[in-house]
């Protein structure tokens, strides 16, 4: 028998009580974000005169490449939950996410002074808006760590992996809704930096409790 055979075979053996492993994931993901959502109201307000920021390409870049982003990580989550399923062409959506935050700060490089370039990176209090990113992130991040532990995982260090990156860019997506900086540049830098923290900390959290 060969090694995907036999992880297959274990995997169908060890039917876990409860929802099936997709139902789980989605339920947990849904009360996690609900967590976030409740967090991030009672933490920070939304962003003044939001309508209007809306209406402007900088601004519409961020929900652009977050959704990309959200939409791999879930898929790649969902793959992860079972045994010996690739992650296909979700890393695709990665790339593209990335391509698009390298293309944007591209061209705001050329459009703006290089007195400004530091202005732009630092933003209103950076680091805060990284702490309150990978902040929210967790709820959401232990919700889908045990949605997955109704699956049969068979890479705890990468399942849990995709976990913190959908959390972080979950998180990510919310917290534009408060966010005042709209520079391609400081968002390419610190909203991945947010959702980098998050990724780790779910590779470890996956490492922990996630193996079989």
């Amino acid at each position: 028998m060969k090694t995907d055979d036999l992880i297959r075979a274990i995997a169908a053996d060890r039917e876990p009580a409860g929802p099936a492993p997709g139902y789980a994931l989605a339920l947990a993901g849904a009360l996690g974000v609900a967590a976030a959502v409740l967090l991030f109201l009672w933490l920070v307000p939304l962003r003044p005169h939001l309508g209007e920021a809306m209406r402007s390409y900088p601004f519409m870049l961020k929900p652009v490449e977050m959704g990309i982003l959200v939409i791999a990580a879930a898929i790649a989550v969902q793959r992860l939950a079972r045994p010996g399923v690739r992650l296909g062409w979700t890393l695709y959506g990665v790339a593209a996410a990335l391509a698009i935050m390298v293309a944007s700060v591209a061209v705001e490089l050329m459009q703006v002074p290089r007195a400004e370039w530091l202005v732009r990176l630092a933003g209103t209090h950076w680091y805060i808006c990284v702490f309150n990113m990978v902040l929210l992130s967790l709820p959401i991040l232990a919700a889908l760590i045990f949605g997955l532990r109704y699956g049969a995982p068979t890479r705890p260090v990468l399942a849990g992996a995709g976990a913190g990156l959908l959390a972080g860019t979950l998180a990510a997506s919310l917290y534009i809704a408060h966010c005042p900086d709209d520079s391609p540049l400081f968002v390419a830098a610190w909203f991945t930096l947010a959702i980098a923290i998050a990724t780790g900390i779910g590779a470890m959290a996956g490492s922990r409790f996630l193996r079989w």
